[in-house]
């Protein structure tokens, strides 16, 4: 599906029709909060290991050491 120019006009016109010009910049700022917030939190799940897994180090500090035996 390819969005022409006129396919964005009709969009644009049919979303000031709906929700009225009095309610367009409150629309945008809650879809720029929702995004950046998105964002956010995809960008702390990327740098926080899940808690399922552990590295390696975690993983032979945990485990026993059998070579004493």
């Amino acid at each position: 599906m390819e969005l022409s120019v006129g396919k964005i006009l009709l969009i644009l016109i049919i979303v000031v029709l709906v929700f009225g010009t009095a309610k367009l910049p409150k629309l945008g700022e809650d879809i720029g909060k929702a995004v950046r917030s998105f964002k956010k939190g995809m960008h702390d799940s990327d740098n926080e290991p899940s808690a399922g897994t552990k590295s390696a180090d975690e993983k032979s500090k945990s485990s026993p050491d059998n070579s004493s035996h």
